[in-house]
């Protein structure tokens, strides 16, 4: 017997897909649905749409605090921020650059830093291990399914004490991985990370040396995208409406939140695995997709930007890209406003890390990420103007940044986008390339509603477009 109870005297149906999540990945499944005729809701639990892709305000100017980069090969993003008229800028790159690994420095511009020709071969040989391993687990065959639970049994650090022989090596892929997954390798299954590397289409793409280069940033801040859809989709967008619980039959799906619920024939889930399991399923979800819920960890950042009269690094020749394993941040680069004279450096603290500094006073934590600045510019960096941050762990509806499995978890990462009955699953940890990105959100959202519009086709439910 149900114990969850719809109002019958509303029998009829709200719409015909509800989307519980306005991140990206809910925005673009909106946005398709919408153009395909088909009617949505969109719920936000928050006051407003975005996601893991927020920033802050100084001085008049807005900031990315989460999802900001736009890769060179990131079409479906690029094709969106084309159609929405938002302008990119390309990340400042301009002169010198530094690495800090186990107290030496090694600066370099423009091209990838030269590390000794030890460390160079050491780590190119890693990366190729890597994408031998990813090409052989690719092919399902019994042999790759019976490697991949050996392998499973493993975290990325073991593997990378195994495999590499300088131990400068290993500390540069410990900072790569603290700031392309939030976590340490130690928490990390291996099988993840090669996981990761096919979908990234290669351990070079996902351990780049030079991981703020190349790219590009939305003018104004990633957070305009979302502006952007939020108006489109206004009459679709309900904020303020976490859902609590979900129930589905042979017909329907409901939606409960506070005080009300929302009937549709499908449904889209977008929100973090660790937020997904804050719901109340009925019937329960089958044990494979519960098992992969409960198991999917969210990796800790903490976002801290300072401001300055003037970018002073660039006239002293730098470039603000700093990669660090000294800590507290592992990434430094410069996000110093097109539109103004003023200078501004965001620092990534991640991983455990992250963690610490997330539990100190913001005084301390100041003192810390501005000492650390010193090192690498000298004392100008001392004379900040004023400074933005975000604990992603603190949020709520995110309770961290991006997602990763644990040793041991992995092999259920083959149901993360496997619909369940009448609810399918977006974001950008279910995306089958990009996954963690603005690209994944984007592609995930897309296949998702590709994959509703299906269903109601064969349903005779979807509506000819007029």
């Amino acid at each position: 017997m149900s114990t969850l109870q719809f109002d019958q005297s509303q029998l009829g149906y709200n719409a015909d897909v509800v989307v519980i999540g306005a991140g990206l990945a809910g925005l673009v499944a909106t946005r398709r649905l919408t153009a395909e005729g088909v009617n949505v809701l969109i719920l936000e639990a928050r006051d407003r749409s975005g996601g893991r892709m927020n920033g802050g305000t100084f001085n008049g100017e807005s900031y990315d605090l989460g999802a900001q980069w736009v890769a060179p090969q990131a079409t479906a993003v690029r094709t969106l921020v084309h159609e929405l008229g938002l302008p990119l800028t390309n990340q400042y790159h301009e002169g010198e650059s530094a690495i800090g690994l186990r107290s030496r420095t090694t600066r370099f511009s423009r091209r990838a830093p030269l590390f000794a020709p030890h460390v160079s071969l050491d780590y190119h040989r890693a990366i190729r291990l890597l994408n031998t391993i990813a090409r052989k687990l690719d092919a399902t065959t019994d042999t790759s399914l019976e490697r991949a639970k050996r392998i499973d049994t493993r975290s990325f650090a073991a593997w990378l004490l195994d495999t590499c022989r300088s131990r400068t090596t290993i500390s540069l892929l410990n900072v790569l991985t603290r700031i392309h997954f939030h976590a340490e390798p130690t928490e990390i299954s291996l099988y993840y990370v090669i996981d990761q590397v096919s979908a990234h289409r290669g351990a070079q793409q996902l351990f780049r040396l030079t991981p703020a280069m190349c790219q590009e940033r939305v003018i104004g801040g990633s957070a305009r995208i979302a502006e952007r859809l939020g108006q489109q989709l206004r009459q679709q967008l309900i904020c303020d409406t976490p859902i609590l619980a979900l129930r589905q039959d042979e017909q329907s799906v409901t939606a409960y939140s506070r005080g009300t619920s929302f009937r549709a024939h499908y449904a889209i889930i977008t929100t973090p695995p660790v937020v997904t399991q804050q719901i109340y399923f009925e019937p329960h979800l089958p044990p494979a997709r519960d098992a992969l819920q409960q198991r999917v960890i969210m990796g800790r950042a903490l976002t801290v930007i300072l401001f300055y009269d003037y970018p002073f690094w660039r006239e002293n020749g730098k470039s603000g890209f700093v990669l660090d394993d000294a800590g507290p941040f592992s990434l430094c680069h410069d996000v110093s406003p097109v539109n103004s004279s003023e200078g501004a450096l965001a620092c990534a603290i991640t991983a455990e890390s992250a963690h610490h500094w997330g539990m100190q006073p913001r005084s301390e934590r100041l003192t810390a990420v501005t000492q650390q600045l010193q090192r690498w510019f000298g004392n100008e960096a001392l004379a900040y103007r004023g400074m933005i941050e975000r604990d992603w762990n603190a949020e709520r509806w995110n309770r961290g940044s991006n997602g990763f499995l644990v040793p041991g978890a992995a092999t259920y990462i083959h149901n993360v986008a496997t619909p369940v009955g009448r609810v399918h699953w977006a974001g950008s940890e279910t995306a089958t390339h990009w996954t963690n990105t603005l690209e994944g959100a984007v592609e995930s959202g897309e296949r998702a509603a590709a994959e509703v519009v299906v269903e109601l086709g064969s349903s005779g439910l979807l509506r000819k477009k007029q």
